[in-house]
């Protein structure tokens, strides 16, 4: 049996087409910033991706999504990237269009599913998924399954508050840890993630300070989270991730300095996603697996 993966990003979507947990076909495309366009891509995608398998070996359709989205998985909420499906039904929509059974999930959800089960977190009990990107986001799986909290909305940790009276944030909070590791730390610090990796790949000091330092707050972040939900495995993975050779060390510094469990401590695992960019797309076909 088949089914197919959807992450849609804020400025790429993702598909992977997979079979008993291998991918088979993957492709990207620029996200539309319309509905109409985004549904026209998932269907003509989709499709293209299913060419010559009869629909009785589909499975379905997995959808990970941006922003919070309602506790029955129904409806996106508010995506601050993607207004236009702002309280949007969208799986109900793309069942429509396919005629085959879709399921929708938060996009970091779907990461963390994707590393626990098959990914770096694999055959651990307890891991924590965590995506670096334009904001940070998280999924936390125990026991293969995803733990979504009373309200649908667990794993938040972009904006678990690391500085009481620290810079405001997009989500109406102060202080969250979205606004010291993910791309808006580099750009306070004069360019893109990626300008600084480039850099750092060359030996420039600054730019490997600058990463010194945001893996101290990230480090500072996880470690709350380590304290709080005693993980086996904490995943990381989103564009950001791509230098994590440059901030892993001030992260492990940080967590050494800060966890209190001395079992955690010793044994817990930071590990870069197995995926890469592909983990959520993964993660959202095992939505219907």
């Amino acid at each position: 049996m088949y089914s197919v993966g959807v992450d849609i990003g804020a400025t790429k979507t993702n598909f992977v087409l997979v079979q008993r947990g291998k991918i088979l076909k993957r492709e990207g495309v620029l996200t539309a910033k319309n509905q109409k366009g985004l549904l026209e891509a998932i269907e003509a995608v989709s499709e293209d991706l299913l060419s010559g398998i009869s629909r009785s070996e589909v499975k379905g359709i997995g959808l990970g999504v941006p922003g919070p989205i309602n506790k029955e998985r129904t409806e996106i909420l508010n995506p601050p990237n993607l207004t236009s499906l702002s309280n949007q039904p969208l799986a109900k929509i793309v069942q429509g269009h396919l005629r085959l059974k879709t399921k929708m999930e938060n996009d970091a959800n779907c990461f963390a599913l994707a590393e626990a089960r098959l990914g770096g977190g694999k055959k651990s009990k307890v891991v924590l998924g965590i995506t670096l990107g334009s904001g940070v986001g998280g999924g936390l799986v125990i026991n293969g399954e995803l733990h979504k909290g009373a309200f649908g909305a667990a794993g938040e940790i972009g904006h678990m508050t690391i500085n009481y009276n620290g810079l405001k944030c997009s989500c109406g909070g102060q202080g969250c840890l979205e606004q010291y590791a993910s791309e808006k730390f580099f750009l306070r610090k004069g360019a893109y993630p990626q300008a600084f990796q480039e850099k750092a790949q060359k030996g420039d000091k600054r730019a490997l300070n600058v990463y010194q330092e945001y893996g101290r707050y990230l480090g500072a972040g996880i470690s709350s989270a380590i304290n709080l939900i005693d993980p086996d495995v904490v995943v990381i993975g989103g564009g950001i991730s791509s230098g994590y050779k440059f901030f892993i060390k001030s992260v492990q510094a940080e967590v050494a300095l800060r966890v209190i469990s001395p079992s955690a401590r010793k044994y817990v695992k930071i590990k870069e996603a197995q995926f890469g960019a592909w983990s959520g797309a993964v993660g959202a076909a095992l939505l219907v697996d």
